[in-house]
């Protein structure tokens, strides 16, 4: 069973390093790219997501709660959105990313959220159909590009 770890230091670099087949690169930015760019996210997590002693991938998340949040006309603030999301080439179709939207929901119900939220690229070859198959909806927005999609919680 996959674990998901905060990012340190010691994990950075093997995280950075993972990637999407090169078809997928217009479905997630590089892992670098996610890193740089939580430090200007308030609100965000990243984790690693391992097999052992094995990263696999990387799931980030914003709690839209925090009172820095960069909320956009429309949005709840009582949600953990789903920022990125990836698994290496290399992993795919092993069942990591269901376990990090399982860590991620479980995450959200333990802040006390009442619904976890997240956008995907609607074209062939993403990850919609899996997300729906999890239980997320569409909320009928697209949010700079990408189609949202939402889960209550409660």
């Amino acid at each position: 069973m996959p674990e998901l770890r905060l990012l340190t230091r010691e994990t950075l670099r093997p995280i950075a390093a993972l990637s999407v087949r090169d078809d997928q690169t217009t479905f997630v930015a590089p892992n670098l790219m996610t890193m740089a760019q939580s430090l200007f996210e308030p609100g965000s997590e990243i984790y690693g997501i391992w097999e052992d002693e094995t990263p696999v991938g990387l799931l980030a998340v914003v709690d839209m709660s925090h009172p820095d949040a960069d909320l956009d006309e429309g949005d709840d603030p009582d949600r953990v959105y789903i920022w990125r999301l990836m698994v290496d080439q290399a992993y795919q179709g092993n069942g990591f990313g269901r376990s990090a939207l399982d860590f991620a929901k479980a995450l959200a119900q333990e802040k006390g959220r009442a619904n976890l939220v997240i956008s995907v690229v609607d074209e062939p070859g993403g990850a919609l159909p899996l997300y729906e198959r999890f239980g997320f909806s569409r909320t009928g927005r697209i949010v700079e590009g990408e189609v949202e999609l939402v889960m209550a919680l409660s």
